[in-house]
């Protein structure tokens, strides 16, 4: 029962689809309701202004979230000047981070000892720390849930982190933060927050995967021992399959109606159905095999579930052993592809539980708009972590500067683990940063307010970062939390 609404806030999240760029604005009691009520959903086409799930056309996308803004401040009475952004897509990826510490004799370590540990992380070169999982501590080689009193010759963290392509962050940066004049919360992975929300813990123990079929883009979290063990992002979904109907000499837009309505991943050798479809003029019919149709989409489906494969067994550290016992949950917009969880489930084993996710996933029961459509699956799993009014508060400089301080040992090892991945026989090699532009601008608008743009700033990430990554140190009485991996 909601009472008390003056108390009420509203988060808004936006997420920088490949296909659409979506917002959403919902209605919490307080700062981390797990209650919410969805108060506004709409989407901008992205053509072409975000590709692969990255920002592309800064102007190009700058004017689309304006006109999302203005529709949502119309409808809802309110200025948003505050809100939440996803980071999605190419160059998205896990790294493991583990920091040693070495001592000449054995050494009770003290609270002192870890808070020297934790100071020497810092972000690698040109990559932006977006989420960590539980740290993992070792003394003399083996894993400890709390390492302070323990006597130790060595002393080891080990952090398995979400992080980007800075260039990635600095886009969204530039758009939201500098051409719209907005205040950005820390940026959000939505495939990390929706596994909170349809995973359990015994599936993340056993070892299970949450697969979102994207417009460009295919990601893959695979969890172990409680914890994520790799994340990656394959550049290929369901536009690809788009693409290659397009070789049975029609155009891109029945390319796309034909995928929708017709194609399925059964390969009957016995269906001798024609589709009537449009010629590239648009004018005249002509007749496609459905046969045929189904042919194009199971050659590419193959070749991304080839990958998914490829990326759960190198976070094994087994090649071939791709069994995920805990089972694989699907979702994005390319995961209504016909017959999808049934050719999951042939390719990895008869025994793999597939499921598509639902509205029955989420224990609110409500926001059908969203819960009921996988391309907003992920958008709606973040409204769960959005905590901050869209109304725009006072900054505060003792707060923003009280983690400032930078450490100056920088004795850190970074280990790449999934770096050589497509290097595999039989998976497909392939290049993240080979971005090309894409043509149709869209339309300019009229700006919905005055705003003046921000002077450009640091942005404190390692500072917010090491915030969220202190809060680690609460760490759980459940042994599930810790991998014995020690790579």
């Amino acid at each position: 029962m909601r009472e008390h609404r003056e108390d009420k806030i509203n988060v808004a999240i936006l997420d920088f689809g490949s296909s659409a760029i979506n917002l959403a604005v919902a209605e919490k009691m307080a700062p981390g309701d797990e209650l919410f009520r969805t108060v506004y959903l709409d989407s901008e086409p992205s053509e072409g202004a975000v590709q692969r799930g990255v920002v592309f056309n800064l102007s190009e996308t700058s004017e689309k979230v304006r006109k999302l803004l203005s529709r949502a401040e119309a409808d809802l009475g309110i200025e948003i000047d505050h809100l939440y952004a996803s980071i999605s897509g190419q160059g998205l990826h896990s790294l493991l981070i583990k920091q040693v510490e070495e001592y000449d004799a054995p050494h009770e370590i003290t609270q002192a000892d870890i808070e020297r540990l934790w100071g020497k992380i810092e972000e690698p070169d040109g990559k932006f720390f977006l989420n960590a999982d539980f740290a993992r501590f070792s003394v003399n080689g083996s894993s400890v849930l709390r390492p302070v009193g323990v006597k130790a010759m060595k002393l080891q963290v080990s952090i398995q982190t979400v992080v980007t392509d800075r260039m990635v962050t600095d886009n969204v940066e530039e758009v939201l933060a500098h051409k719209l004049d907005l205040e950005v919360e820390p940026y959000l992975v939505g495939v990390v927050e929706l596994s909170k929300r349809v995973l359990t813990p015994e599936q993340k123990r056993i070892g299970s995967a949450l697969v979102d079929f994207g417009a460009e883009t295919t990601t893959v979290a695979y969890f172990n021992h409680g914890v994520l063990e790799s994340l990656r992002v394959i550049p290929m979904g369901g536009n690809q399959i788009t693409y290659d109907l397009t070789d049975l000499d029609i155009s891109p837009e029945e390319a796309e109606r034909v995928k929708i309505a017709h194609a399925s991943l059964s390969l009957d050798t016995s269906d001798k159905e024609e589709l009537i479809v449009k010629a590239p003029d648009m004018r005249t019919d002509k007749r496609v095999s459905r046969y045929n149709v189904n042919q194009y989409i199971e050659a590419r489906t193959h070749e991304i579930v080839d990958n998914i494969k490829a990326i759960i067994a190198r976070a094994k550290g087994s090649e071939g052993d791709y069994k995920v016992p805990g089972g694989m949950v699907i979702t994005g917009g390319a995961s209504k592809l016909a017959g999808l969880p049934e050719y999951l489930k042939d390719k990895f084993g008869g025994e793999l539980s597939v499921k598509q996710v639902s509205p029955a996933f989420f224990s609110d029961g409500g926001n059908q708009e969203l819960t009921a459509n996988p391309e907003f699956h992920s958008l709606y799993a973040m409204l769960y972590a959005a905590n901050v009014d869209v109304a725009r508060t006072e900054e505060e400089p003792s707060v923003v500067e009280q983690h400032e301080e930078q450490h100056e040992e920088q004795a850190i090892h970074i280990v790449e683990g999934e770096a050589d991945i497509m290097s595999q026989p039989g998976v497909l090699p392939f290049d993240e940063e080979d971005l090309k532009p894409q043509a149709d601008p869209a339309p300019r608008v009229k700006p919905r307010r005055e705003r003046t743009p921000k002077p450009k700033k640091e942005k404190s990430s390692k500072s917010s970062f090491m915030g969220r990554l202190k809060d680690l140190f609460a760490m759980s009485d459940d042994d599930s939390n810790f991998s014995d991996d020690e790579d």
